[in-house]
């Protein structure tokens, strides 16, 4: 091939790229915009139906605990079928279930609905992963990984606002209805470019891999090797600590230096901007290194000592608190890629779908239990415990994908 011909291959490659990351990131986004298009509604709907913020409150345990507990099972039925069918359908269900909660008649329906839509959400990382492992370059990847995430962090910055803004402008159910059926949108514009997304399974059809299933006992082995327990729990204690930080970081700090709401809600959002930055950098930056392992745990381990400072020197003015939040959110940021990469190295091939699920799942159950745990210290008065916590949560994160990529590395030279 001459070089006029390389070149255009490698244009068209690059344009194929393009066009599956932003799918995917389309795709991601409109995920996390449904997991907290209802919350952000929660003020209105207690005011407007009655319901009680215990009773709020549970719809998104429901969620959560279905999008946890699906995410194992999407990852094999990704393996088995394919991403593409599954994605889209996963979409498609999240989005009926979401317009469904403006028409739903009673509390015990929107019950129903937020298991539905809980199952939907369970889909995305199984199958988007799949999806951008077989069809990106593997020198873009980083990239892809980090697009992947910034997708999802847009769309928990912007339903907030947009949420409340449209539900006082149109009433809540209008509100929900509406964003709910743009999925449906979504979801068909997935489907009339599926023949640019190449899953996991295509990509070893070409490599030239047996796609014949090899059974249910021998693909569950695969979820209890250590390096992908290990993965599960690096991705448990990192949702620990990120979720307690979002959720619980202002209040925390109205209760450690006296700042008033505004200004610790101001405080949270300067560290997720740092976080949106790192993310970038990060996709960048493990495109150009092999040891995503190392680069992980050591922007962790900064992230971590500089969240130690908040409780250790109580900086209490935006000029020291303010620098500290964005430089502990970028080294935060930087690691999210990482993490994707070494848990892509440590899956067996063609065994993304599940091996992401399953891992993948320990998001949702950290973030679960971090809520219980961080919600007790602050009642009993400990909002300095608070940020000690977050810290050790993010440390047992690096021990633990230290430890999957090590048992990983191990095991391939056993087999060689």
């Amino acid at each position: 091939m001459d070089a006029s011909g390389a070149a255009y291959d490698r244009d068209t490659a690059s344009g194929r790229d393009r066009k599956v990351i932003s799918l995917i990131f389309v795709a991601h986004m409109a995920s996390h915009v449904y997991q907290f298009a209802l919350p952000a509604l929660y003020p209105l709907i207690h005011r407007v139906e009655g319901l009680s913020f215990t009773q709020l409150g549970m719809l998104s345990t429901v969620f959560f605990f279905c999008s946890g507990s699906g995410q194992t099972p999407a990852g094999f039925l990704v393996d088995r079928i394919g991403a593409r069918p599954v994605l889209v359908g996963g979409l498609a269900l999240l989005s009926c279930a979401t317009a469904l909660y403006g028409l739903a008649p009673s509390y015990p329906v929107m019950l129903v609905l937020a298991a539905f839509a809980g199952l939907g959400n369970s889909i995305f990382h199984p199958a988007d992963i799949s999806i951008l492992t077989g069809s990106v370059r593997p020198d873009r990847m980083g990239r892809a990984f980090s697009t992947h995430y910034l997708g999802g962090f847009i769309g928990y910055a912007a339903t907030p606002v947009t949420m409340i803004s449209l539900g006082y402008w149109l009433g809540w159910k209008t509100a929900i209805f509406g964003v709910g059926a743009a999925g449906l949108v979504v979801a068909l514009l997935v489907w009339s470019q599926r023949h640019a997304l190449r899953d996991d399974r295509d990509a070893g059809r070409a490599a030239g891999r047996s796609t014949v299933p090899i059974g249910l006992r021998k693909e569950l082995r695969i979820l209890i090797q250590p390096p992908t327990i290990l993965s599960f729990v690096f991705f448990a204690f990192m949702a620990m600590g990120s979720v307690g930080m979002m959720q619980f970081g202002a209040t925390a700090l109205i209760a450690l230096i006296g700042a008033d709401a505004t200004f610790a809600s101001s405080a949270i959002s300067i560290n997720l901007s740092g976080v949106v930055v790192g993310v970038m950098l990060g996709g960048l930056l493990a495109d150009r290194t092999r040891r995503h392992d190392a680069v992980a745990a050591v922007t962790v381990t900064a992230c971590v000592a500089l969240l130690l400072v908040i409780p250790g020197g109580m900086p209490s003015h935006a000029w020291t608190l303010f620098p500290l939040l964005v430089a502990s959110g970028i080294f935060y940021g930087i690691s999210c890629p990482m993490r994707d990469m070494v848990v892509r190295s440590v899956a067996p091939k063609g065994a993304a779908g599940k091996v992401f699920g399953f891992t993948y799942s320990g998001m949702d159950f950290g973030s679960a239990v971090a809520g219980i745990i961080i919600g007790v210290l602050l009642d009993h008065g400990m909002a300095r415990i608070v940020f000690v916590c977050i810290a050790m949560f993010m440390l047992t994160a690096v021990v633990s994908i230290l430890a999957a990529k090590m048992t990983s590395r191990r095991r391939a030279a056993m087999a060689a």
